[in-house]
């Protein structure tokens, strides 16, 4: 068996081989990569009914002024979001959730607090 050793160095390509009597085809492939600038931002799109909730704003962030045990949370996102609480220092607290529908949650906690529950 001939020893062929084949080295690509951008361009030329380099074939060495010790054996006279073997056909070598080099096909060279070429990959094209444009680069450019981007055009303007186009114009705002249609907002909806103003209930609805776009796909650009998959979150919501509750802020709970009065300290309470029961937090009723109406969010609009249109899905039941995992949530993560956090007391006013900023503290993240466990709770019980129920989702009566797929824009409320009722957040249940041990003891009364103020504070924010971040949806998404």
């Amino acid at each position: 068996m001939a020893n062929v050793t084949v080295e690509v160095i951008e361009n030329p390509v380099t074939v060495t081989t010790e054996d006279q009597n073997i056909d070598i085809t080099i096909t060279e492939q070429v990959t094209s990569v444009e680069i450019g600038t981007s055009g303007p931002q186009g114009p705002k799109g249609e907002t909806g009914d103003p209930g609805e909730v776009l796909f650009s704003d998959l979150s919501y962030v509750h802020t709970q002024t009065v300290a309470s045990n029961a937090w009723t949370i109406t969010h609009g996102l249109q899905f039941i979001p995992s949530i993560t609480v956090v007391d006013s220092a900023g503290t993240v607290v466990e709770g019980s959730y129920n989702y009566p529908d797929a824009n409320t949650v009722v957040a249940n906690f041990s003891g009364a607090f103020s504070g924010k529950a971040y949806l998404s």
